[in-house]
């Protein structure tokens, strides 16, 4: 088990967690509650903004969303490994 990569894959995962989940994740929920009378566009890039834009709530938000990515990124990662070795 080497840890540099476990720490890369933490880190990668909790990037995509916080850049790609969570600004996906709202703008789908919120254009959905919406009705579909929003611009989902601009919603998104207003979600990208306010990541960017941290205060005390978004902080909450961010730290959530890295964590759920960081752990779906460990999940792929172990479950990679175990399908290496068990091919060899």
């Amino acid at each position: 088990m080497n840890k540099k990569n476990i720490l890369i894959t933490i880190l990668i995962g909790f990037a995509v967690g916080v850049f790609i989940l969570q600004p996906f994740g709202i703008t789908i929920f919120t254009f959905s509650r919406q009705n579909y009378e929003i611009n989902w566009w601009q919603y998104l890039i207003n979600n990208f903004i306010e990541i960017l834009n941290i205060n005390g709530n978004q902080i909450f938000e961010n730290t959530l969303f890295g964590l759920l990515g960081a752990s779906v990124a460990l999940i792929y990662y172990f479950g990679k490994r175990e399908k290496d070795i068990d091919n060899k």
